[in-house]
């Protein structure tokens, strides 16, 4: 039994793509001009702002816009790849003996401040709500983490039913 996975952000038209790079280009130059007139140092520290702002926001478009992530299940190890633009990057493979759960978002969302702090989670999706986005927890070794992705109906039954089977 294998299952594989994809998921992305709809396809947006080419001229609501074009208004986005067109409203961003004019507002970094807006913002460029307005550091300019700043006084003393200012200017280079609201300059420095403005980068860590810009790849902040290029990280997550990049991530969450315009990648495509591939989640594949053989009955024995999850694997998840992201790919952006031709090029496929293996993110994480997880055991299935080592997954605890899998559960909606939306559904335990609403327990998290009363469960343990996981050491890390992973966000392995493009969208961060919804029906369609899930929370996965696993052990490495002691360590908890945890996984947002979207792993679609039948993944996410696959999924329970070996965790299942392992208990």
């Amino acid at each position: 039994m294998k299952i594989e996975v994809k998921a992305q952000e709809p396809k947006k038209p080419v001229w609501k793509v074009f208004l986005l790079v067109v409203v961003l280009v004019m507002g970094v130059n807006t913002a460029v001009v307005l550091t300019n007139q700043m006084p003393g140092g200012y200017g280079g520290l609201a300059g420095l702002l403005l980068i860590i702002t810009l790849a902040f926001y290029s990280s997550r478009l990049m991530n969450r816009k315009l990648a495509t992530y591939t989640y594949r299940f053989d009955g024995s190890e999850l694997q998840v790849e992201r790919r952006l633009g031709r090029r496929d990057k293996p993110l994480i493979e997880i055991p299935i003996h080592q997954v605890e759960w899998v559960r909606p978002l939306a559904e335990i969302q609403p327990q998290l401040p009363r469960m343990k702090r996981a050491r890390k989670t992973m966000y392995y999706a493009c969208r961060v709500k919804g029906d369609d986005v899930y929370l996965l927890q696993f052990y490495e070794g002691t360590r908890r983490y945890r996984m947002l992705f979207q792993p679609g109906e039948q993944l996410a039954k696959a999924l329970n039913k070996g965790i299942k089977k392992k208990a």
